[in-house]
């Protein structure tokens, strides 16, 4: 109980902080577009990404628990406080606060940290759908393993799918082709932001799939053992 406490406080302060952002957003998007611009005096394009990852931040903090409510299943606490933390780390630090301009590699380390943290998410889903003594479906160690390596790297490709679109349709920037002094990427250099970010959410992605096989294959003896002395 106390560490749900602990979950629940965290998801109110980040939704507070979520909702404050985006008057800001809001706010400096207004002044810009009247032609004056606030002390941070930060372009148009950097105010509608603050707007729509505030968006995003609220819209994924509720999503733990609709999946929870709605296909009652059961995430750690540890996991939910995670993941808070990690969408405080990528929109509140990372865009408001211009962490991934202040900082080179706060992007890569967010990328790592999502393909590891989605991993573990799909994890939980389908192990707790195979113990459900409903479903039953017996799936070995190795294809859980697979399922959530899979599940990540998904995730984190429709992601970038969703980057590429925010920047075809409004020209945000989100996949860093145009360079601060506005020189614009061509060929491969134009890829590198996007396959780099592809690249260490396979890894993230990979090191959870190995470990949680790992404890998989250490759980399984305990399991049957159990399950032997109960037939017994």
């Amino acid at each position: 109980m106390k560490t749900f406490r602990v979950r629940d406080a965290m998801s109110k302060i980040l939704l507070a902080m979520l909702a404050i952002s985006f008057v800001y957003g809001a706010a400096g998007l207004a002044v810009t577009l009247a032609g004056r611009t606030l002390i941070t005096a930060r372009r148009t394009g950097d105010y509608v990404k603050v707007i729509l990852e505030c968006l995003l931040g609220v819209f994924a903090l509720f999503l733990p628990s609709a999946l929870e409510r709605n296909f009652k299943i059961t995430f750690p606490n540890g996991m939910h406080i995670f993941f808070v933390v990690f969408l405080y780390a990528a929109v509140i630090l990372g865009e408001v606060r211009g962490f991934y301009r202040r900082f080179f590699h706060w992007d890569t380390v967010l990328h790592a940290l999502s393909g590891a943290m989605l991993a573990s998410f799909g994890f939980s889903i389908i192990d707790i759908i195979n113990r459900s003594e409903r479903i039953n479906l017996g799936l070995s160690d190795w294809f859980m393993s697979f399922f959530s390596f899979c599940f990540a790297v998904m995730l984190d490709t429709l992601w970038e799918i969703v980057e590429f679109g925010m920047d075809a349709f409004l020209s945000l920037n989100m996949q860093q082709y145009i360079l601060p002094d506005g020189t614009v990427l061509s060929g491969h250099a134009a890829v590198v932001d996007t396959m780099k970010d592809l690249i260490v959410d396979v890894l993230g992605a990979l090191c959870i799939s190995v470990i949680g096989y790992i404890l998989l294959k250490k759980r399984r003896p305990e399991s049957e053992n159990t399950a032997a002395a109960t037939k017994g």
